[in-house]
């Protein structure tokens, strides 16, 4: 697989990424109405991550690059059956607490799927917010 094209697509997540923080921290509660973990298909998250807004999952991941975004940072994870991809996850500021997310290494990530506001205004959704991060 040609490394420019997770790249490009971590690159669009930052840009959207900028003014989606903000929109996420000022809708706390939406889609947040199940606390079960679902279990999670890249593939589906790839084709169309807007019917899963909302769900919960418990991902283990490497992290493979790390950008900050203010006190945020977008962190591109490979997961174990799919390490081709890159998973971009948005840690919010004090979500990893004690955690030191460093490149290279593994953890296990309790995220949400979320919806927001772009700095534009335009609706995004699939964003995958990280509620809390381990170390594995």
């Amino acid at each position: 697989m040609n490394p420019a094209i997770p790249l490009g697509v971590l690159g669009a997540v930052v840009v959207l990424g900028g003014g989606l923080w903000l929109a996420l921290q000022a809708k706390p509660g939406h889609g947040s109405a199940s606390t079960d973990r679902q279990a999670f298909s890249i593939a589906d998250y790839r084709s169309s991550a807007s019917r899963l807004t909302g769900n919960r999952y418990r991902l283990t991941g490497r992290v493979e690059n790390i950008e900050t975004l203010g006190n945020d940072r977008l962190v591109a994870v490979s997961l174990p059956d799919n390490k081709q991809e890159r998973l971009p996850l948005l840690v919010r500021g004090g979500v990893a607490q004690n955690v030191n997310l460093t490149r290279g290494d593994s953890f296990v990530f309790d995220v949400e799927c979320r919806s927001g506001r772009a700095t534009d205004g335009s609706e995004v959704k699939g964003v995958m917010v990280v509620n809390r991060v381990e170390s594995k």
